[in-house]
């Protein structure tokens, strides 16, 4: 009934200023807060599908402990984390479905020390990525507006990022 009446309140008086009445909304940002390790990061972007030791969720969100899709080619890691990716995949012989998200909206920075995070963690042993990679595949992968699938990213060089 109140919101009735500041709704009619507001018809019958136009110059009510409308900007008063709206409730501060916080500022999301997606740069780090000091002191945010890139575990924490994983954490808060990654882990609700792969799951907190990288072990995933069959049959849609796929392992990135010993995953050759993690610990392979950075430049189709980079790709895929920054614009996502859909459809059939198959990690270590096992067929996964889903669609990932992209993060394109994390940092250069950020993503290197995510995704370097991942390539280190759980077993994997892969070398560190940089915010010079990160930024190399965004500016050739820039005009990509839909998610990438596996057969685009496989490695056999015809499409690869």
């Amino acid at each position: 009934m109140a919101a009735w009446a500041a709704v009619l309140w507001m018809r019958i008086s136009p110059s009510t200023d409308l900007t008063r009445l709206q409730a501060p909304v916080a500022v999301r940002s997606t740069t780090k807060a000091a002191g945010n390790s890139p575990a924490t990061l994983y954490a808060t972007a990654c882990a609700s599908c792969h799951q907190s030791a990288g072990e995933g969720r069959f049959p849609v969100f796929p392992p990135l402990a010993g995953s050759p899709w993690v610990n392979g080619d950075p430049d189709r890691l980079i790709a895929l984390t920054l614009h996502g990716l859909s459809g059939p995949l198959d990690v270590n012989a096992v067929g996964y479905s889903g669609l990932m998200p992209g993060f394109a909206h994390l940092s250069d920075r950020e993503l290197a020390e995510v995704l370097s995070y991942a390539r280190n963690s759980w077993g994997n042993e892969a070398s560190r990525l940089t915010e010079a990679d990160v930024s190399a595949v965004r500016m050739r992968t820039g005009d990509r507006r839909a998610p990438w699938t596996a057969t685009e990213l496989q490695t056999d060089g015809e499409a690869n990022p």
